[in-house]
């Protein structure tokens, strides 16, 4: 029951924080969306650095078993990574930019501790984009070092930046944009074939 409880909280508080920023939603407010007392949140969580920490770890673990869904159903290394950014796509559409703000500036710690977790992600992601260059999809010239890096971070880099979100623009228009710039700019012929056929039948609205 106990492990259920903890459970709920998790998914409730991460969906909160996605939607609303992390300073905004307090840990009363927390309680009484999950309809329980204070007390009992704080007797499974002694605050909200280790909320969030869990909140982000359950994440993590939730990625990774979607990225293993996704490479299983997959011919090369460039579908793998056009579905992963739709269904981050999907993901975000609707996650409040003070969310990455909010992380670093008044959840540091908790941040760092996720520095080595983008490192991992990078370096998966070199992986990826070397095997999509054994496969012909990806230009050889391609520095998967540095292509990994951007992929890895590129929700906080595009969040960090006001300049990028305008009233004219939104950001998940802005990040569609780049990142079909972005994709189409590391594919060879054969990729681009991949690429055009997989946008051709997806719907970003």
């Amino acid at each position: 029951m106990t492990n259920d409880l903890k459970q709920r909280i998790i998914e409730t508080s991460f969906a909160l924080f996605l939607r609303h920023g992390i300073k905004s939603i307090t840990m009363d407010y927390i309680a009484s969306q999950v309809g329980i007392s204070k007390r009992t949140l704080y007797e499974l969580f002694k605050d909200k650095d280790q909320l969030l920490l869990e909140c982000l770890t359950w994440n993590r673990r939730e990625i990774e078993k979607m990225s293993l869904e996704v490479a299983q159903k997959v011919d090369n290394a460039l579908e793998f990574l056009l579905e992963v950014f739709m269904i981050q796509w999907k993901r975000m559409r609707n996650v409040n930019r003070n969310y990455f703000t909010d992380l670093k500036r008044y959840h540091p710690q908790v941040s760092r501790m996720f520095d080595d977790e983008r490192s991992y992600q990078a370096e998966s992601m070199k992986r990826i984009l070397e095997q999509g260059q054994a496969e012909g999809v990806i230009l050889q010239d391609c520095r998967c070092d540095i292509v990994g890096q951007l992929l890895s971070t590129k929700f906080d880099i595009l969040f960090s930046l006001d300049e990028i979100c305008t009233v004219e623009f939104t950001f998940m228009e802005t990040f569609e944009m780049i990142f079909k710039t972005f994709i189409r700019g590391i594919a060879t012929e054969k990729g681009l074939k991949i690429i055009e056929r997989y946008f051709a039948n997806t719907d970003f609205n």
